[in-house]
């Protein structure tokens, strides 16, 4: 499907104004596509420009061009699920070498093409019978047709990492030595490879998600195997441990096939060589972009429009700043604590002084197990510190890790059996309900959402309560790309006009970039001791923060996004010279 667009820029509607509209063929009853709004501006209706090119070719100012916008693609299918069911229209091939990403809206079929391509999944077409000689004969002559026969003949070993660890401890009980025992006396250096070597003995059950996380990668690489599929293998691990994986799997590719389904831009950036977007319309239909190589991908899709295929899949660029924003110190503390301790038998934590202001939205990031929940415990009054003293208690709302999903109810229904009266308040709904897009998925039971729409109920759950502090841990986890920008923005929007306070824990560095207004950083030795420091600017906090991590971050020249400096590259070395890590 083709539209016209107009580039207001070039526009000369004060000459011209109504010749693009003359020039629009009637269509619907003699109404035109192009309309002029209020302030006079020429406007193009996308649900009745047929896409011919009159207008644009009329224009003396070369302001209008047709654009593709995505559509359904009648006679393209790949795969359907029933009659009215999720279509995919189109699949990657693996003939590039290196790490593969696939980057793209939740629900837009991605993990439809891990399972079509690990051959858990045999493509329909949208034909009543799916068949696998109707796939080979498809795609015969291409490497992808040549891989799909060895898979089906069992010649290609696959390894999956899958995208939902916590459900791990729900299908599995006893100590991870049990677990993964299969795998011989390599799971015990695996486990110590990944920095986990500590729970070999510890019942799954009790396993932390970024404990559970470094467990279903393991087990992945431990796997033999000619291609590995890892489905978002950055949820719940710290900016180091993403790290850390990234370097492993772009080991493991110089001599397997590795596919990497991720939404943390920043570490996608760092780990693939090529990426294949998907876009479409969530839940309904996707299709797979050509493979752009990992750069031009990723500022294609913060873009939302794919030059080299004339598509525009987003109405609206995701951009980034490229100087910190100044903290607002006209911003009224409510609260404030001295230097705080607490210990527990193997573990200590030291709290720096701070305070908390109305409006403001703290982002905490530090290494995992270093004491950023007991922190926010302690302030919701939940744990009382050995030393030190908080001005006064104050009322928090939690949201936790990992949300609890056994309740066969509607969404809807959870939440008024939670907020009450609050769900339908308009401020409310105007705030959180409508741009988390609740009310699309308000009739779906509870148990049945996916990872990501749990996540939104939940945050919804949490900001629609009355409290001092709202508290969110990991809320970016399971959200696409797209719905993080969204949910930062939601969230700031929130604090600022409700004049509460925010803190949220979260490892993605984009989504601690754009929602946060201060930063409390953490750092010392996972499990054993942490130190806090905070709150305090976005600027100095990310250079203590990329500092004790030992990485700096350049920007994109077009985009401005943050992207990952190779270790004593030009770049890193004239930022650490000027200390600066982050905004340079």
């Amino acid at each position: 499907m083709h539209v016209a667009v107009i580039d207001l820029d070039k526009c000369h509607f004060k000459n011209c104004r109504q010749e693009c509209q003359y020039y629009c063929p009637p269509v619907r009853n003699e109404i035109m596509a192009v309309d002029f709004m209020e302030s006079g501006y020429p406007q193009i209706h996308e649900e009745l420009c047929i896409g011919c090119g009159i207008c644009a070719h009329r224009c003396p100012y070369e302001a209008i061009k047709i654009i593709g916008v995505p559509a359904r693609q009648q006679g393209k299918e790949v795969h359907r699920y029933g009659t009215n069911g999720f279509v995919l229209y189109g699949l990657p091939s693996l003939e590039m070498k290196g790490v593969i990403g696939l980057l793209g809206q939740n629900g837009t079929g991605k993990t439809t093409i891990l399972n079509i391509l690990n051959g858990t999944l045999i493509p329909n077409f949208a034909q009543p019978d799916a068949e696998k000689a109707r796939v080979l004969d498809r795609y015969k002559g291409t490497y992808l047709g040549e891989y799909l026969s060895r898979v089906y003949d069992d010649k290609v070993r696959i390894s999956l990492k899958p995208q939902y660890v916590d459900s791990i401890s729900k299908h599995f009980s006893g100590r991870v030595r049990d677990l993964l025992k299969q795998y011989g006396d390599e799971a015990g250096k695996k486990l110590t490879e990944m920095g986990v070597a500590g729970i070999i003995d510890k019942d799954v059950k009790f396993l932390s998600g970024g404990e559970l996380q470094l467990l279903a990668i393991s087990a992945a690489l431990l796997k033999p195997a000619d291609l590995y599929f890892f489905d978002e293998p950055s949820s719940y691990l710290d900016i180091s441990q993403r790290l850390k994986i990234a370097g492993v799997l772009r080991k493991l590719a110089e001599t397997k096939k590795v596919i990497v389904v991720e939404h943390d831009l920043a570490i996608l950036d760092f780990m693939t060589d090529y990426i294949y977007l998907t876009y479409g319309e969530a839940r309904g239909y996707g299709i797979v972009s050509n493979s752009y190589v990992t750069r031009q991908a990723i500022n294609t899709y913060l873009e939302g429009y794919i030059k080299q295929e004339n598509m525009k899949f987003r109405d609206y660029e995701i951009k980034f700043s490229k100087r910190p924003p100044e903290m607002d110190k006209s911003l009224v503390p409510f609260v404030s604590w001295t230097s705080l301790t607490k210990s527990f038998d193997n573990f200590r934590l030291s709290v720096e002084d701070g305070e908390l202001r109305h409006g403001q939205v703290v982002g905490i990031i530090g290494p995992n197990s270093t004491g950023k929940s007991t922190f926010v415990k302690m302030m919701a009054g939940e744990i009382i510190p050995d030393s030190g003293t908080i001005t006064k208690s104050v009322k928090t709302s939690f949201k936790p890790q990992s949300p609890e999903s056994d309740f066969r109810i509607p969404v809807l229904e959870f939440l008024e059996n939670n907020l009450g009266d609050r769900v339908s308040e308009n401020q409310f709904k105007n705030d959180v309900i409508r741009p988390l897009n609740l009310e699309s998925i308000g009739d779906t039971n509870v148990s049945e959402l996916s990872g990501g729409d749990l996540q939104k109920v939940y945050i919804a759950k949490t900001l629609g309560k009355q409290a001092d502090v709202y508290i969110l841990d990991e809320p970016s986890a399971y959200l696409d790309a797209d719905q993080r920008m969204i949910v930062a923005r939601m969230i700031k929007r929130f604090a600022e006009n409700n004049k509460n306070s925010v803190m949220v824990v979260d490892h993605d560095i984009y989504f601690i970039d754009l929602i946060s207004t201060s930063l409390i950083v953490f750092a010392g030795e996972g499990g054993k001791e942490g130190r806090s420091f905070g709150p305090m600017s976005l600027k100095d906090g990310m250079n203590m923060f990329l500092k004790n991590l030992d990485v700096t971050f350049r920007r994109d020249e077009n985009t401005q996004r943050p992207r990952i400096n190779k270790p004593d590259s030009r770049l890193d070395n004239e930022q650490r010279k000027a200390g600066e890590y982050y905004y340079y």
